[in-house]
Order: structure tokens, then sequence, then C-alpha cells
């Protein structure tokens, strides 16, 4: 039996609601460490190089077939090799069960031989490498069905699989049907099958919907197989929590937690220090550089990358953002789709938006904001400022309270400040206006033309002393 991306389809069941989500929200739609768990388990699929993909879809489906769209088109992934796989989505008009999704799945593909794998898509640990060795087996052993198990602690609420006095399987038996016996088995389904596509077309045509539910279950194939001969078998995962289901959002949360972990454990394997790493959260196509510190309640999230030796004091969140080599970032900084280069000093509280670019050596301070702002090489903003829609020159200063005011009501404008100037505290630069290099603005001006290089501006009233007024006011 081959398994190649030439014979291989994947079928992921994600047509459910979720009902002990209590959201209305599709379970699959759901997140974890930022990633929705269809697409988590996409990202599996998409590793065994499948032949095709077909999402069996039904609540809300074209909230999920958008998400299906955009992991097709390399949009949410762009790091997943997704070529050669043929991805569609098919609708289960009614909720009939598990092997009623099956069935509608296979009627969409063709009728070629090859093999069948289904996974459920609300296992959003799942990766390629639990999922490898099923292949493996199945080829190996010749098998027209193969299924992965798991020995967990405590099996309540999972099917139970019963096997024979030779290791082989007899049945799974569900919860709600266990004798005492049988309820003691530690050994529980997962929902994960793997079948010759022959053998899944014969086996889901035989299901019956005999029980209170009025459901086809897939569960059924395997009893299917047992009774009719066919070579099957369960493999015990060697990785039980990649297997694990979300039901409910606690149960989602437990399931974080675990992922969570082992992604900050592999980031201090790779020599990243976290102060507490219980309280760092580290998002799956996250890229922290060795020797870096992060601090307790940092939330690196995204497409984030941190350089070597970055110091990251805490309480930050990072976003789709690049921090170079070097660079601290002291606390409560908010940094979203903006890179900031090398040997950067950032505030505590400073808000860094979208299309901010920090060159070498910038300093921001506290209760600064950046917005569609290029700041070149050494520029100091060092507290109070807004700067948006500009270009600051290298080793240019802008003094407590500089504001470029980009917005005039209907339209953004663009500030230009060269090099080396100076700007003095609480000054306003409305835009569209430039300051030649070596500028200098006086403190409290409110700059509406050009200051040309190498020349001051000042643009306030001349102040005037009262003498006795205040003894004449009282």
């Amino acid at each position: 039996m081959n398994t190649s991306s030439e014979s291989l389809d994947v079928v992921i069941l994600a047509a459910g609601k979720g009902t002990r989500m209590k959201s209305e929200l599709p379970k699959v739609l759901h997140r974890l460490c930022g990633i929705t768990l269809i697409e988590r388990t996409l990202r599996a699929a998409a590793g065994l190089s499948p032949k095709s993909v077909t999402v069996v879809v039904g609540y809300r489906a074209d909230l999920v077939e958008e998400e299906v769209k955009r992991f097709a088109a390399g949009e949410s992934a762009p790091d997943v090799d997704v070529q050669g796989i043929s991805f569609q989505c098919v609708v289960q008009e009614q909720q009939l069960g598990t092997g009623h999704a099956a069935q509608v799945a296979m009627a969409a593909l063709d009728e070629a031989s090859g093999s069948v794998l289904i996974l459920p898509g609300d296992s959003p640990l799942v990766t390629t490498e639990a999922l490898s060795p099923l292949l493996e087996d199945f080829v190996a052993q010749s098998a027209e069905l193969a299924f992965l198990s798991a020995e967990v602690a405590d099996p309540f609420g999972f099917g139970r699989i019963i096997r024979n006095a030779d290791g082989t399987v007899a049945k799974i038996v569900e919860q709600k049907d266990c004798s005492e016996e049988e309820a003691k088995v530690t050994e529980i389904n997962t929902s994960f099958y793997l079948a010759t596509s022959a053998f899944m077309r014969e086996a889901l045509g035989s299901l019956e919907n005999n029980n209170a539910q009025k459901e086809f279950y897939l569960t059924d194939i395997v009893d299917y197989a047992v009774r009719n001969d066919k070579p099957a078998f369960a493999l015990v995962s060697a990785s039980p929590d990649a297997l694990l289901g979300a039901n409910s959002i606690a149960e989602l949360s437990a399931l974080e937690s675990i992922r969570r972990q082992e992604i900050v454990s592999a980031w201090m394997a790779a020599g990243v220090t976290f102060e507490d790493p219980q309280a760092a959260y580290i998002g799956e196509d996250v890229v922290i550089e060795s020797d870096s510190f992060i601090g307790a309640g940092t939330r690196l999230k995204g497409s984030t990358k941190i350089g070597t030796g970055v110091r990251l004091d805490g309480d930050s969140l990072i976003e789709n953002s690049a921090i170079g080599q070097g660079s601290h970032l002291r606390l409560g900084c908010y940094v979203q789709d903006a890179s900031i280069a090398a040997s950067c000093v950032i505030g505590p509280f400073a808000h860094i938006r979208p299309g901010s670019e920090l060159r070498d050596g910038v300093k921001i301070g506290n209760f600064v904001e950046t917005k569609k702002a290029l700041l070149h090489d050494g520029v100091k903003v060092n507290h109070l400022s807004y700067v948006g829609d500009a270009e600051v020159g290298a080793r240019s200063n802008l003094g407590a309270g500089t504001i470029t005011c980009n917005y005039d009501g209907v339209n953004k404008h663009k500030t230009t400040i060269g090099k080396d100037c100076f700007v003095g505290s609480n000054s306003a630069l409305v835009a569209p206006v430039t300051l030649g290099d070596e500028a200098y603005v006086g403190a409290g001006s409110t700059i509406t033309k050009n200051v040309p290089g190498k020349s001051l501006g000042i643009a306030r009233s001349r102040q005037n002393n009262i003498e006795g007024w205040s003894s004449k006011k009282k």
C-alpha cells in the first residue's frame, strides 16, 4: 500500500457547531496559541504531502471555507508548503453524525485506488510527526484499516479500545455502553482513521443509524473490519496529548496551556531566557534568537521575530513585528506590524503602531506613539510625543510633547524632518511640512511652514509680564 502524495487523500471533519463551546463561532474557528483549530489541523495534514485535502463543513460553512481558502492560498501560514495539494470544502447539509460526514467527503473524492486519512478538526495539538507513524505502520502491515489510540490516566467519556488476548482489536465500546471491566480500560479511541479507499467506501456503506441519536458513527467502521476479518490495527500513539480534542472552552484552555509550555521549553532549549516561563505567551510562528531575555507578562504573537540579545522587560505585546539585535524594550510596550532595528531602546509604555520603522540606535521614551513613521539611525523621541506619517532624519531629537499634526479632518499628510534637527518641547508640526537638515524649532511653537536647513523656526506669541496683576485680581 502506497501512502505517498500521489495516493493519499486527507479528510477533515469540521461541520459541527461545538455546542459545548457556548459560542456562535464554529468550534474549529476558535484559536489555540493564535491559530484556529482548523488551520492547525490543515498544517498537520499538509506536512504529509497528500494528493488532496477535503474539509467537511456545515455550521456557518462560509466562515470555515474562508479560513481554508486563506490557508490554501498560503496567506495564513506562508511557511507551510501547500504546493501540489488540492484543497476543497464539501457541505454536510444535515449533521447526521461523523459517519455521515465521512460519506459526504468520500462522495467528493474520485474512485481511484489509494488511501484515505480522516482527521477530526477539533484536535488542535495534532502534528505531522504524530500522524506519520500511523502511515508508516499502515504500509508495513498491508492493512485495510488503522487508527490511532492513546493511553490516558482518565479515560472517562472516551470510547475504549477492547483487545483480544493476542492484542488484536476486538471492538470499540463507548463510555455509556461500557461494562464495569471495560470502563477500567485506559486505552481510548482518538478518531484518527486511515484506510484504503476501497475499504472506506465499503465500510461507510454498511453504516446504520440504529441508535438513540439516529446518527451514523464513524467508529462503526472498526466493528465492520473485525466482523469481516479485514486487516486492521490500532496504533498506540507516543504523543497522546497531540490527539486530544477540545469540546469546551475549558478543554481548549487546558490544551493551550500544554502547547504554551511546549513552545517555551523549546525556546529555552535554544538559549532563550524567560523570567517566568509560566507567564509568557509565545505564538506558534514566533522566532526568538539566542541570548534574548523575555520578561514576565510578555506576549509575542503572529510572525514576530526577536533578534539575538534582545531584552524585553515584560508586560509588552508584540505582534507581527521584528526586534533587532541587542534592542531593549522596557516595561509595558505595544508594538504592532512594525520594524525595530538593532540597539534601540523603547519605552517604558511606548506604542509603536503599524508601519513604523525604527532604524539602528533609535530611542523612544515613555508615552511616545509612532505610526507609519520612519526614524533613521540615532533618532531620539524621549517622552510624551506623537510621530505619525513622518520621516525623521538621523540623530534628530524631538523634545517632550512634540506632535506631528498629520490629519486635517479629511486627509493624512506627511511631516519630513531632516538630519541633526532639534525640536523643542511642546511643539506642533502641522503637516505637510518639512524641516531641513540641522534645523531648530523653538519650544512651544506651532510650525505651519517649512523651516530651511540650519535655521531656527519659532511660532509663538511674545511674552508679556503685567506687574502687580495677581494682587489686583485678589
